[in-house]
C-alpha cells in the first residue's frame, strides 16, 4: 500500500509540473507519446496526408481518447503540435472545430508549439455511423488569418456494449478446426464471420454475443493483431491494449482546465 501511495504521489506531482508549464522537454514528449523527431522535423505530417495551401497551415492531431461510444456525451481531447515557426498563443479558440463539435477549453504549451482542446462529444454531427475506422478532421485559424488543419483516426461504436460475432459448432458435427474456430475467433460482422470460415465447405451457424466497449476497441482496433477483420482469443483475453489505442480522457487535463 506505502508503494503505491508513493507512486500516486510521485505522479499527481509530475502532473501538476507539467500544467504549470515546468516539464521537461523529453517529459513532455514523453507523456503525449510524441517523438523528437516527430515534433521537430518539419516533414513530421507525412502519416496524415491533407491538402496544403497557401494560408493552411498542416498540423499534427491526437485524438484522446479516440473511442466514441455512439450518444454518450463524453469529453475528449485534441492535442494539436504545430510546425515550426508558428505560435500557438495566435490561435483562435473560438474558431477550433471538429466534426461539428466547438472547443469548450484550451491549455497551452507555447515552448512545445503544442495547444490542448477539450470537446464533448454530444456535440458532434448527428450523422457519424458506428464505424471501426473513421476520420476525423481538426479546423481552426489564427487571428492573422491563416487557417490550420490536421487529421487523426477514430473509432466509433455502441454506448456500452458491442455485437461481435462467431462460429458455432454447438449441436452440430464438427471437425477440430471448425472447433477451435468457434470458440476462439471473433468478428465484427456476420459478414467478416461468414468470409473467414474455418475451410472450404465449413456449414457451422453464425452466431452473435455482447462483449464490453473496451474489449470491443481492443480487438478491433486498426493496429490490433487481427488489424479490424477478426480477434483470436488464444493472443490473450481480455485484448491488450493495441498501439496508439487510447480509452481514457486524460484527467490531469480537466483538472487543469477546470480549476486552473
Amino acid at each position: 500500500m506505502a508503494t503505491k501511495l508513493s507512486e500516486f504521489c510521485v505522479e499527481e506531482e509530475r502532473m501538476s509540473d507539467l500544467c504549470k508549464n515546468k516539464t521537461t522537454r523529453r517529459d513532455f514528449l514523453k507523456f503525449f507519446a510524441l517523438s523528437s523527431a516527430s515534433i521537430l522535423t518539419p516533414g513530421f505530417l507525412t502519416n496524415n496526408l491533407i491538402e496544403v495551401s497557401d494560408d493552411m497551415i498542416p498540423v499534427l492531431v491526437m485524438i484522446k481518447p479516440n473511442v466514441f461510444r455512439y450518444g454518450r456525451d463524453d469529453e475528449f481531447s485534441s492535442i494539436i503540435v504545430f510546425p515550426e515557426g508558428y505560435n500557438v498563443t495566435e490561435v483562435d479558440v473560438s474558431s477550433v472545430g471538429c466534426e461539428g463539435a466547438y472547443a469548450q477549453e484550451s491549455i497551452l504549451f507555447p515552448d512545445e508549439r503544442t495547444i490542448v482542446f477539450l470537446f464533448n462529444s454530444g456535440h458532434l454531427r448527428i450523422d457519424l455511423a458506428h464505424n471501426l475506422l473513421a476520420t476525423f478532421t481538426i479546423t481552426g485559424r489564427l487571428y492573422n488569418g491563416y487557417t490550420f488543419k490536421g487529421l487523426d483516426m477514430v473509432m466509433i461504436i455502441g454506448a456500452n456494449q458491442s455485437i461481435v460475432y462467431h462460429t458455432s459448432s454447438r449441436k452440430h458435427r464438427s471437425c477440430h478446426a471448425c472447433k477451435g474456430h468457434a470458440l476462439n475467433r471473433i468478428y465484427p460482422s456476420m459478414q467478416e464471420a461468414d468470409n473467414n470460415r474455418p475451410h472450404i465447405g465449413c456449414n457451422c451457424r453464425i452466431v452473435f454475443e455482447h462483449i464490453g466497449w473496451q474489449d470491443y476497441a481492443k480487438a478491433f482496433w486498426h493496429k490490433s493483431q487481427g488489424n479490424v477483420c477478426f480477434y483470436d482469443k488464444r493472443w490473450g483475453w481480455s485484448p491488450p491494449l493495441p498501439e496508439e489505442l487510447s480509452l481514457e480522457y486524460p484527467l490531469f487535463l480537466e483538472k487543469h482546465l477546470r480549476r486552473g
